[in-house]
């Protein structure tokens, strides 16, 4: 049976075609209209229908730039199932949100609410953010069976892909341990009246885990716990939708990571077999179950140690960089790595606030899982 065409927001997508148009989410007050913009690649044969979203948070612009290079690389003729690309999520954010260090740069200026904390979103009675994830659920994520999840690491640090795959817990030590950890720092979930069976939470968790591994990062952070239904990925598990949460790239920088982080995402529709090929992994992958978001405890300027390079393998102790005083030149803060670990992001701008992020180092003492070549 042929293929038929589809329609989302306000284009029409016939097999074997990409479309680029948007999905209308409201006016404000002046009438400026609240557009999502949106790319429908729809193959031409029967396969699989994958959502890949970015900028959720606008200080974290680099997996647009990631989608567009690799999808530029996919042609609609030999695509088998779907792709809904948006790769600028939440537009206001990325106009206005990419300028400040702090969690005001996550929300929307509009309302000041953080669109990965709504989901799914509210129609009725609910603040433009919330009308924004309404929308973009019903049109376009619902209609999915996988979904990715573009970050990156903000305006302040750069970043290898990295994939955090979140799992519903199976062990309750482990998640326990997980959920006190915490992604940046926020260890916190909220109750979810979706009932998920045992069966299907092994089932899911099989697919997380394949996804994040085919992903073809050097590195895997593995967390269970329960999901939080005000997370896109969250929802999404809790939905049937297999999520994975990435970060590639950062800095508001255009560097090596960009294609690699478009590799990846191709590797991730070699793995669905929506295009031909198997994934690119390289030499050797790690899963770790702890991972350490290193963020400062003064303000100041951060001077990086030198020789302390994206990707370096660190010590417990060994020093990372130092928070100086941009008057005095005091020291203010020793910044040493807390374990033996990969720095799989690192600091790159130069004045810092308290909290400010100074790395993200994979745990190499907590690998549970490991793939490297002969």
């Amino acid at each position: 049976m042929a293929r038929a065409s589809i329609s989302v927001g306000n284009v029409t997508v016939t097999p074997g075609e990409r479309a680029y148009g948007s999905l209308y989410c409201g006016s404000l007050a002046a009438r400026t209209e609240v557009r999502v913009p949106l790319h429908v690649v729809h193959g031409a044969e029967n396969g699989p229908t994958l959502c890949l979203e970015s900028t959720l948070h606008g200080w974290e612009p680099v997996g647009a730039e990631v989608l567009r290079r690799a999808l530029q690389r996919v042609d609609p003729r030999r695509l088998r199932g779907t792709i809904l690309c948006l790769p600028l999520a939440n537009p206001f954010s990325v106009e206005f949100g990419g300028t400040i260090e702090s969690a005001g740069l996550r929300v929307n200026p509009v309302d000041a609410l953080d669109l990965n904390r709504v989901w799914p979103g509210k129609l009725e009675h609910g603040w433009l953010t919330e009308h924004m994830a309404a929308v973009l659920w019903h049109e376009v994520i619902r209609r999915c069976d996988y979904l990715v999840d573009y970050h990156d690491g903000t305006g302040a640090c750069d970043e290898l892909p990295v994939a955090f795959p979140h799992a519903f817990p199976l062990h309750p030590g482990r998640a326990q341990r997980a959920a006190a950890a915490g992604a940046d720092g926020v260890g916190a979930t909220e109750p979810s009246d979706v009932e998920v069976s045992d069966a299907q939470r092994r089932a899911m968790n099989d697919k997380i885990r394949a996804l994040a591994i085919a992903f073809g990062a050097s590195v895997i952070w593995w967390r269970e716990h329960e999901p939080n239904p005000a997370t896109l990925s969250g929802c999404c598990a809790l939905h049937g939708i297999v999520p994975l949460v990435v970060e590639v790239g950062g800095g508001h920088a255009l560097d090596r990571t960009v294609d690699q982080g478009a590799e990846c995402t191709l590797n991730i529709l070699r793995h669905l077999r929506m295009i031909d090929g198997v994934p690119v992994l390289p030499e050797r992958q790690i899963m770790v179950d702890h991972y350490v978001v290193y963020r400062s405890r003064t303000g100041g300027y951060y001077l990086a140690e030198p020789g302390v390079a994206l990707g370096a393998r660190v010590k417990a102790g060994q020093l990372l960089g130092r928070v100086i005083d941009p008057l005095t030149s005091e020291v203010n803060e020793e910044c040493r790595s807390p374990v033996n670990g990969i720095l799989v992001s690192r600091r790159i701008k130069l004045p810092i606030n308290p909290g400010g992020y100074i790395a993200h180092i994979a745990d190499t003492d907590a690998v549970i899982w490991e793939r490297a070549t002969a």
